[in-house]
């Protein structure tokens, strides 16, 4: 029945066209008297139309025409018979529904055609008020489920699509392809005027990232092309909340960083994560895989080690790449920047009133930390550098205040350089830093008289530094018969230490102390005898006041043969004769040796070891030998091990097992003591012409 009506509508319609071409039929104006009217139910979907001013008497039919309003294509037509029943006082009401034009959603021009004549009663709105409307898609860009809400607000009485049993669904497709492939995201349901939502799996649209448009349908089930109502859009991307380097003190012992990639989603899910490390060029160094640390894939660590980059101390950007469950891979808008460059920190340079100035560098940083740190001093004449010092500060890993005190030596422009050395030996300029050193910087220089433990002593000084060895300051001869030095020699037994005074002509006093030495007194510290109780078997140093060669016989021996008392032959260097048999002298040996002294014997110096003699290193020993004259008063006192003397006690160098020589031994090369220096199996020795190295 439908197909017989819509080929009877197509020859209407063609036959009147046709017509109206050829000039033989015209439109026919309203009959005088008669009116049609048309009102509208679009909730229901039915166009109820009126006519007034008929007569059944006259014109027993009449003809309903129902054309589409935008090209006047007709839609339905009707014959009706006017009978007295159907049309009293001249009145026929009737209507039309959405069924009647197959459910088309248009606008419709309704005339009345009563014999020649043509009656318009107005248009039936059926149109679908889609600016009504309005489509949101929500939720995040990783979110698989989305929330599309549908809002429509329409003036009382009226509906955005008329008619009932209206259903409608989403679809969705990526941006710049064809619409016509656009997949359902969300099923058919009722529409509803005012608000709508559905819940959409977007996942079911295809496997695109980036932009989706997505669409609100009309099923016009037979009656056509399906109708969208209302577009928008949402996007698809993964996301994740957080996406960092990590460092530690444990990573950067590991010459390592770590990349953390936390609350990851995805719609397509994560098969697995990539980082990609690149250059502040822009060239990529290297790519590694993250491991992933949570089930649902939503947390991926890589660890980075900086030989992995080559050592290439640089600002990275980290960019992560997924491979989602389709195996396609997807990069994230969110990177990571890894700052693996050197930081040179803050040099300062303080010039304090000790003649020292202060180094201070703050807030140094080289990746893998900063194994030690080397500051190098330069005197700066015009454009030439004179190397003035080097200084090395070990145990810097981590550290954020690197700071070393150095002595001022010479008055100028200074020039100090700062390196540090990475874990893998490369060594890096921190910083460096200029400044000027005037006469007042370099403190005391000379002759100053000042008190130690309640005396005055006159005191040699070097830019503020207080010499301990005066013997090239007081022009020192070597003793001999025709030159007799007025020295002045005591030993403070409880602190294993020797000082020797030089007499002042000023003060008439022994008051200038210009050596001081350590070393071992006898292993008895507890005996307090002079020399009344000395014997072969005693093992004590005497107290009591004495001089070198106390017989009044100049007794000093190269080397001397003595007895231990366990009846061994031992031989000592540069000896020299206080008291019966109580010499200065150097380590004994058992061998007529330079190389014959045990490390373990050497290392006791400083402290009580011997059989009553006072040993001493090589270099005091000869000093000794070589400058104290025959009569120099030589007094032993019981001491204080906290008051060494005015002068201090010396520094004692140390030997690793298997160095069997006296560090200070000028017959020893030094070349060799250079050597094991280096190796750190001395912690200092003596040059053949005197100058001391580590001590």
């Amino acid at each position: 029945m439908k197909e017989k009506l819509h080929i009877i509508r197509h020859l209407f319609t063609l036959s009147a066209a046709l017509l109206l071409m050829l000039g033989l039929i015209s439109h026919p104006a309203q009959a005088a008297g008669q009116t049609a009217s048309v009102s509208v139910n679009r909730s229901a979907g039915i166009c109820t139309y009126t006519v007034q001013g008929l007569d059944p008497g006259t014109n027993n039919s009449m003809a309903l025409q129902v054309s589409r309003k935008n090209n006047a294509v007709a839609a339905y037509q009707e014959n009706i018979t006017l009978t007295a029943e159907n049309c009293p006082n001249g009145t026929y009401t009737g209507n039309f529904s959405l069924k009647s034009l197959n459910g088309i959603l248009d606008e419709y021009n309704v005339n009345i055609l009563v014999g020649d004549s043509t009656i318009s009663a107005g248009t039936c709105d059926f149109s679908v008020h889609s600016g009504n409307l309005s489509l949101k898609a929500e939720g995040g860009n990783a979110d698989t489920t989305r929330t599309i809400t549908v809002t429509s607000s329409v003036p009382a009485g009226d509906v955005v699509i008329p008619g009932e049993d209206k259903q409608v669904y989403v679809a969705a497709w990526p941006d710049g392809t064809d619409e016509n492939k656009a997949k359902t995201i969300a099923l058919k349901t009722p529409f509803v005027d005012g608000n709508m939502t559905f819940s959409a799996n977007i996942a079911q649209a295809g496997t695109a990232y980036g932009k989706w448009n997505v669409k609100l349908v009309l099923d016009n089930g037979n009656s056509g092309t399906p109708l969208t109502l209302a577009t928008s859009s949402y996007h698809i991307a993964p996301t994740q909340k957080t996406f960092l380097v990590q460092k530690s003190k444990t990573l950067e012992k590991k010459k390592s960083f770590g990349i953390n990639l936390d609350g990851l989603k995805n719609v397509y899910g994560v098969k697995k994560v990539r980082f990609q490390i690149y250059s502040s060029k822009g060239k990529k160094i290297t790519t590694v895989t993250g491991t992933s640390k949570k089930a649902d894939g939503s947390k991926y660590y890589a660890e980075v080690s900086l030989k992995k980059l080559d050592y290439l101390l640089d600002l990275y950007t980290i960019k992560a790449v997924l491979t989602d469950n389709n195996n396609n891979t997807q990069t994230l808008d969110m990177t990571a920047l890894a700052d693996e460059r050197i930081q040179s920190g803050t040099l300062s340079v303080s010039r304090k009133k000790n003649a020292t100035c202060l180094y201070k560098l703050t807030n140094p940083y080289i990746p893998g930390n900063i194994k030690k740190v080397r500051f190098i001093l330069y005197q700066v004449n015009g454009k030439k550098l004179k190397k003035q010092g080097s200084y090395v500060v070990t145990g810097t890993s981590g550290k954020k205040k690197i700071s070393l005190k150095v002595p001022n030596e010479d008055k100028g422009n200074y020039k100090l350089q700062v390196y540090g050395y990475t874990s893998w030996g490369k060594k890096v300029l921190l910083n460096e830093e200029t400044y000027r050193l005037r006469k007042k910087d370099l403190g005391k220089n000379g002759w100053f008289y000042e008190k130690y433990a309640g005396k005055t002593y006159k005191f040699y000084y070097v830019n503020n530094k207080k010499l301990t060895d005066l013997t090239d300051i007081v022009n020192l001869k070597k003793s001999s018969s025709s030159n007799t030095n007025r020295l002045y020699i005591e030993l403070n037994r409880a602190a294993c230490a020797v000082t020797i005074y030089l007499y002042n002509e000023e003060t008439k006093k022994y008051d200038i102390p210009i050596k001081t030495c350590s070393v071992s007194v006898g292993r008895d510290t507890w005996t307090n005898a002079g020399t009344s109780g000395l014997n072969e078997d005693s093992s004590y140093t005497p107290l009591g006041t004495y001089s070198i060669c106390t017989n009044g016989q100049s007794v000093k021996y190269t080397l001397k043969t003595m007895v231990e008392p366990d009846d061994s032959i031992v031989y000592a260097r540069w000896a020299s004769h206080i008291v019966g048999n109580v010499y200065f002298h150097a380590i004994a040996v058992g061998a007529q040796s330079h190389y014959a002294l045990p490390s373990s014997t050497y290392n006791r110096l400083g402290s009580p070891a011997s059989a009553g003699c006072i040993r001493m290193t090589v270099a005091d020993a000869k000093w000794i030998y070589d400058y104290a004259s025959t009569g120099t008063t030589v007094k032993i006192v019981k001491g204080n091990s906290s008051k060494p003397g005015p002068l201090g006690k010396s520094p004692v160098i140390k030997t690793t097992s298997g160095i069997n020589y006296d560090p200070t031994d000028p017959e020893v090369p030094d070349s060799r003591k250079k050597a094991d220096y280096k190796a750190k199996r001395i912690t200092g020795y003596m040059t053949k012409k005197g100058k001391k190295v580590g001590y």
